[in-house]
């Protein structure tokens, strides 16, 4: 089954578990599921108010899963997850730890804004150790704004939004923002 028969079939329930799914593994891509969802809700098969909770609910279930697994499993999980090697996971470890030192849960917000860099964010705050009810609103609160935001471009554009021109921009900002972090964390590591 494709999304747009899972939404139809099972509405509020499908964009729990998509955007749960989402939360812990990234896939499938929140973008698409709430473009969709904005979609369905222009054509009136779904109401705003409900797909903004259901979905920001089950992403922020999600993304608390994967945090509590990464502050659990620590080291060993998210060597796996973010697949690099020992001694660079240890360098980009070492400056992410220092940067939440200095600029703190700011970091997370705004990470979990930011298309392509918001899948990293509950593996960051795992490692980080950060306090865990802080980054769970952090999570609840991004995740809302993000629902409304995506879910209301689809709601507006409807089909004449295309998801390769989205796509092609959310991977656009997500590099220049990761190239500018690189070169931060780059620069400590010097």
């Amino acid at each position: 089954m494709d999304i747009h028969s899972l939404l139809s079939s099972f509405s509020y329930l499908a964009i729990f578990v998509l955007m749960l799914s989402n939360g812990v593994t990234n896939l499938p891509s929140s973008q698409i599921v709430y473009l969709i969802c904005g979609y369905f809700v222009s054509t009136g098969n779904l109401q705003f108010i409900p797909t903004i909770i259901f979905g920001a609910l089950g992403n922020t279930i999600g993304n608390t899963i994967a945090f509590l697994l990464i502050k659990k499993y620590k080291l060993p999980l998210a060597r796996k997850l973010l697949m690099v090697d020992e001694a660079t996971f240890d360098k980009v470890h070492s400056a992410l730890n220092s940067t939440f030192t200095k600029r703190g849960m700011w970091w997370l917000f705004f990470g979990k804004l930011i298309p392509s860099v918001k899948a990293f964010i509950p593996i960051i705050a795992g490692l980080a150790n950060t306090k865990t009810k802080i980054t769970l609103f952090i999570f609840l609160v991004a995740s809302f704004i993000w629902a409304t935001g995506i879910t209301s471009l689809g709601y507006y554009f409807g089909e004449n939004i295309t998801l390769k021109s989205f796509t092609i921009v959310s991977l656009v900002i997500g590099s220049i923002i990761i190239f500018v972090v690189y070169k931060k964390i780059y620069k400590k590591l010097r």
